[in-house]
């Protein structure tokens, strides 16, 4: 890893001093620059991050294992994120300066038939997403279509702060999952993996009353959060073969491909199976017949639309999603380099690490 002692000079056009942001050069090289997006044109909304979630995604960016067709070096990362805008376009109205804000990380073209049937991120466009193709929020200021922000509830309900709220980005992920395959109330789901993906579908999977909501993970180190979002049975990897063929709804974020299997043995026949995690490599052997014998539903997961947004942000304010338990450190841009060491070695107890502006660490 490389890390800049010095940034590069940028000034805006407003006067405002420039922001430290983190820009990732190529695989595995990095620096610190000083960072000045450009004042909102029309459709466009700057904004001033609070904090900014690193995941799985990011290390596969900097690391190059991201597919070369949705990443573009150099590139200042960050998708999940939450800010207040600083400033909008002379044309957007739904949003404010001051307004508390996430966005869509998708920037679909909005005129394509996926996109015209409600499903943006099957756009037919040349990928481009904040954060792999264009400049993310791993910055103090990030700049974005307008119509991809959402306007968060403001206040926010009681214990969380809008730095917690660049979880709802994953969040919308889990929601696109459920709403594609919905639960029934009362029914028996189980959840594989224990990372942030997971225990979000532990909360939202919980508000349906389920008779029995099952959590398989490799480390035990966060059933008790699992359980106190709503988990009524944890499990070791190795003791899965107790439940399996019980469930209505598997949902599956592990990342690892060894799993996967694991998800289809979980469902029951005419069960569905939500494969929500993505593992960049490795391969599996299965039985090919398990899709016919089973009758299962097998629905992937890749983004989030902005229907599943909507309804998550409706999560938040209704209270239904706890966030401030799933962040464990809170680290600051300029150190990038010890959040992906984190990352690596995954010491016990670690949860979403948020990147925060330096002055706020």
């Amino acid at each position: 890893m490389t890390e800049a002692s010095t940034a590069e000079s940028a000034t805006g056009p407003d006067g405002r001093p420039p922001s430290i942001a983190v820009e990732v050069l190529g695989p595995g090289q990095h620096r610190l620059i000083e960072h000045a997006p450009p004042e909102p044109g029309p459709g466009e909304a700057l904004v001033e991050v609070a904090a900014a979630g690193i995941c799985g995604s990011d290390v596969e960016l900097f690391e190059g294992r991201r597919p070369a067709e949705i990443v573009r070096y150099p590139v200042i990362p960050g998708h999940e994120w939450a800010g207040s805008v600083l400033a909008v376009g002379p044309d957007v109205r739904h949003v404010g300066p001051g307004d508390p804000v996430v966005a869509e990380g998708f920037r679909s073209c909005g005129v394509c038939a996926r996109c015209r049937a409600a499903e943006p991120t099957l756009c037919d466009a040349e990928y481009a997403e904040t954060g792999f193709t264009h400049p993310g929020a791993f910055s103090h200021r990030v700049l974005v279509p307008a119509r991809l922000v959402h306007r968060l509830p403001d206040p926010l309900p009681p214990g969380t702060e809008l730095a917690h709220c660049a979880l709802l980005e994953p969040a919308a992920c889990v929601a696109a999952g459920l709403l594609a395959a919905p639960p029934l109330a009362g029914g028996h789901f189980a959840v594989l993996g224990t990372g942030t993906l997971s225990l979000l579908a532990v909360q939202m999977l919980a508000a349906y009353r389920p008779a029995s909501l099952t959590v398989v993970g490799r480390r035990d180190h966060q059933f008790p959060l699992a359980e106190r979002f709503g988990a009524t049975r944890c499990l070791l990897s190795e003791e899965v073969s107790s439940a399996a063929g019980t469930a209505d709804l598997v949902f599956e974020a592990t990342g690892a491909a060894s799993v996967v299997p694991t998800a289809f043995d979980l469902a029951r026949r005419g069960g569905t199976v939500v494969l929500e995690g993505i593992a960049g490599t490795g391969e599996i052997a299965m039985d090919p017949d398990v899709f016919a014998l089973k009758q299962l539903t097998v629905r992937g997961v890749f983004g989030a639309s902005p229907a599943a947004w909507a309804h998550t942000i409706a999560l938040v304010e209704a209270g239904v999603l706890d966030l401030a338990p799933l962040v464990s450190h809170r680290v600051p841009l300029s150190g990038y380099e010890r959040a992906l060491d984190l990352l690596h070695r995954r010491p016990p107890g670690l949860g979403k690490i948020l990147l925060v502006p330096d002055a706020t660490a």
